[in-house]
């Protein structure tokens, strides 16, 4: 599901946080971020790693936020689509045929600072030590540059999905969470279960690393250097 269809992206800035390019903001996840660690720091309690969503009408944007032993969000990891043309952005309004792409922030991209007013937790799917944690982390940062590499057409819903099919070939936002999840070892279509919100998530379930899985094309109509 594409958050950014109906919830504006922050505004990015140009520093020099290595998550980042000064030309396009958050810059897409590459191999080499999974070997980079995570500061530890001092405090009473275990590492975790939520699932969250930013919900959309009926339904919602799922993605994992990593926090320390305080309490805080050192990382997020999102599934967004991205503008195939020159200025390569991530798009606000994500049309079928721009990329999907693996996106990892280190502060809350739709909350601010200490505030989780706009995104919800679903649950706590991890929790342990800092290097358990980062193992963890790391492998999902695998995934999301493995999935980056594959160079995937985004297609954000399907007006089959409310009538109680699978969606066709939505590959979004949702899938990417679920892919990442899996890779980590994540058990997280249990806990949308559990939560009773298997239909919340549009996209979700399919794994895009799965060697049978066949990837959603978009038409070439419009140039996908247009989207």
């Amino acid at each position: 599901m594409d958050t950014e269809n109906q919830a504006q992206l922050p505004s990015q800035d140009s520093n020099t946080n290595p998550l980042r390019t000064k030309e396009t903001g958050w810059r897409d996840v590459e191999a080499g971020d999974a070997n980079q660690p995570i500061p530890d720091n001092a405090g009473p309690d275990d590492w975790t790693i939520e699932l969250r969503y930013l919900p959309i009408a009926d339904y919602g944007h799922a993605f994992l936020a990593l926090r320390d032993r305080n309490g805080n969000v050192q990382r997020e990891l999102h599934a967004l689509s991205r503008s195939r043309n020159a200025t390569n952005e991530l798009l606000a309004f994500g049309p079928d045929g721009s990329r999907l792409s693996g996106v990892q922030t280190d502060r809350p991209l739709f909350d601010g600072p200490g505030d989780s007013s706009r995104t919800k937790l679903i649950s706590n799917v991890y929790s342990g030590s800092h290097d358990d944690a980062q193992a963890k982390w790391q492998s999902a940062l695998q995934a999301a540059a493995q999935m980056n590499s594959k160079d995937l057409d985004y297609k954000s819903f399907d007006l089959s999905y409310p009538m109680g099919t699978n969606g066709g070939q939505i590959q979004n936002s949702n899938s990417g969470n679920y892919t990442f999840g899996k890779f980590a070892h994540l058990d997280l279509a249990t806990e949308l279960r559990n939560k009773g919100m298997e239909r919340t998530f549009p996209g979700f379930g399919r794994d895009l690393l799965d060697p049978t899985y066949q990837p959603y094309v978009a038409p070439e109509f419009p140039p996908k250097n247009n989207r």
